[in-house]
């Protein structure tokens, strides 16, 4: 997993709290995952935008997307300002600006910071779960649900169900098959 943040949007501590939510989410599955400081070779990328491209065919209040799950280059993108609103955070001033453009700098207290990682965190490890196993259903309960509410996103304990869990360990151990030279 490489994390992107081109537009520095974040602060060090808001990045420490999303990449200890990923790692914490897909321990608890027993997936091994690990973030990298750069690309290659069965890396995914996650891009954190201020605003994902109009032009994408997402729900305004989506935070995240995942891209190329059934073929091609995967990569994740996530909003800033969808995951600020959905937490009910105080939003950047932003005056319409184009989904490349960086917002202002701010600074968010303490316990928003944390929450912000962690909501994003969880965010990013679902649609890295359809990057990993395409096949896995969005569930009714856990962070495989279809819509995130702002109680999964920062609630203590949230995690993936078991039916997401058994879909993980089916990809990890088909992609080790494939490392070890055993599988398509």
């Amino acid at each position: 997993m490489r994390f992107y943040d081109p537009y520095r949007l974040l602060s060090p501590e808001t990045h420490h709290w999303l990449e200890k939510e990923v790692v914490r989410a897909f321990g608890a599955s027993e997936i091994g995952l690990r973030f990298v400081s750069r690309g290659g070779p069965g890396v995914i990328p996650a891009t954190l935008y201020p605003e994902l491209p109009d032009r994408w065919d997402v729900a305004p209040e989506a935070i995240g997307v995942a891209i190329g799950v059934h073929g091609g280059p995967r990569s994740i993108f996530l909003s800033l300002g969808a995951a600020e609103r959905a937490l009910g955070l105080p939003l950047a001033p932003r005056g319409g600006a184009p989904a490349k453009a960086k917002p202002p700098r701010r600074r968010l207290h303490g316990s928003q910071t944390r929450r912000l990682g962690v909501a994003l965190g969880r965010v990013l490890s679902h649609e890295l779960v359809h990057t990993i196993a395409p096949d896995c259903p969005h569930t009714t309960h856990g962070l495989m649900a279809e819509r995130l509410s702002r109680r999964m996103l920062t609630a203590p304990g949230i995690g993936f169900d078991a039916l997401a869990t058994r879909h993980l360990r089916l990809a990890a151990a088909g992609m080790a098959a494939r490392e070890a030279g055993g599988g398509p």
